[in-house]
């Protein structure tokens, strides 16, 4: 509470007394609305329950080529306020001072656009990475009922950084430095552990149809290793009939950057989807060797939240994962139907299937119904821990602002 305050009063103060400081002011941020219902006959990862996330804030220009970003994230977990007593039924809510104890700023920067005419620069708290990234992505994560209420992935994550960007038709080049925080997944509220992190993201156009992109990222004192990070590069063919993407990351780990081990940790990921009007058929085909990275690919509804940031575990040695589908649009309506098999990189087990159909409706252009339904039946390993399977259904709403 102090805090917020405390940031408002410097607002106030450092604000010129002009409505001119609002100019070009646009909302920010979106509200997700998230329940899911999971039968499993293990005492096992995946939770029931409703979530409420708001992302509120705005953006708005302070000079020339000079624009202010701040948002607000709030979480709360249906059910969990208190009620009048323990006979009752319904909560009285929290006081005005718990709320905005809840309250935390998850985005608070400044964008100088077009120094020395070619380079963009933002400095402080920010989101870094695309959405889609199987290797690099901090920022909000979407259509994931798996939120545990104490764990620090219910909110969306920032990074205390600056980042340096220059673009033309060719490349789109971003270099990052900054402070990284860990957790262990429960009590967001207790200060984590700070990891300096550098890297660099490239983009290349080579023509309309073919791009390429190479990264690389390092992060201080992280694991018990002096330096761990990695580092990959990502083709994609995209003529406009059909798309073909393949990718390819090492990690490193030691007391200089870049130092590999004997059986270093990689991961091979490749893409290949078909437009044919309405229907996308498409095929993944992805294998790690114990990669460890921190991008936001989830395969499925149910295996894919057990994979965290490792994109292998609870797989023995890794993972070799297969996935079919389509997607199949209609009017306002978009239909995703999934097969998977996971297995241990060396496949020395059967594999655990899994079947999924999520359902998206476009109710105007703001705001978005989904709804999903997944089974999965466990083999060999996954099988002496979640139980035989697992059948899930989850239904939301995602309003942007």
């Amino acid at each position: 509470m102090k805090k917020l305050l405390g940031l408002l009063m410097v607002l106030a103060v450092a604000m010129p007394a002009s409505a001119e400081i609002l100019k070009n002011f646009e909302l920010t941020g979106d509200v997700q609305v998230i329940a899911s219902d999971v039968r499993h006959n293990s005492v096992a990862a995946y939770t029931t329950g409703t979530n409420l996330r708001v992302l509120a804030g705005g953006s708005f220009d302070v000079a020339e080529n000079v624009r202010a970003n701040l948002m607000f994230q709030y979480l709360n977990v249906w059910g969990s306020d208190p009620t009048v007593d323990s006979y009752s039924v319904g909560t009285v809510g929290k006081s005005a001072n718990d709320y905005l104890d809840d309250i935390r700023v998850v985005e608070a920067n400044v964008e100088m656009k077009e120094i020395f005419g070619w380079l963009d620069v933002k400095v402080g708290r920010q989101f870094y990475g695309d959405e889609d990234s199987t290797v690099m992505y901090i920022g909000p994560r979407y259509y994931n009922a798996e939120m545990n209420p104490d764990s620090a992935f219910n909110y969306a994550t920032a990074l205390d950084a600056v980042k340096l960007s220059y673009a033309n038709d060719f490349v789109n080049v971003n270099v990052i430095a900054g402070e990284a925080e860990t957790y262990d997944g429960t009590e967001i509220i207790d200060e984590g552990d700070k990891h300096g992190m550098y890297g660099v993201d490239a983009k290349f156009r080579i023509n309309d149809e073919l791009s390429a992109q190479v990264y690389g990222y390092n992060f201080k004192s992280l694991f018990n290793e002096d330096n761990f990070g990695f580092y990959g590069g990502k083709v994609t063919f995209a003529p406009e009939a059909f798309l073909v993407s393949a990718e390819y990351a090492r990690n490193f780990a030691g007391e200089k950057v870049l130092e590999e081990v004997h059986d270093n940790p990689y991961m091979v990921k490749a893409d290949a989807k078909v437009f044919l009007d309405a229907f996308t058929p498409r095929a993944t085909f992805f294998y790690s060797k114990n990669f460890m990275g921190f991008g936001n690919y989830r395969p499925g509804l149910l295996v894919g939240d057990l994979l965290n940031n490792y994109i292998s575990a609870p797989f023995e040695g890794g993972l070799r994962m297969y996935n079919l589908g389509v997607d199949y649009k209609y009017e306002k309506w978009t239909f995703a139907l999934d097969g998977f098999a996971f297995q241990d990189r060396a496949a020395k087990h059967a594999a655990t299937l899994e079947a999924d159909l999520v359902v998206k409706y476009a109710y105007n252009d703001n705001i978005e119904l989904f709804a999903g339904a997944g089974y999965a039946k466990y083999k060999e390993n996954l099988k002496n821990v979640f139980g035989t399977d697992n059948t899930k259904g989850q239904v939301g709403v995602l309003v942007r602002l």
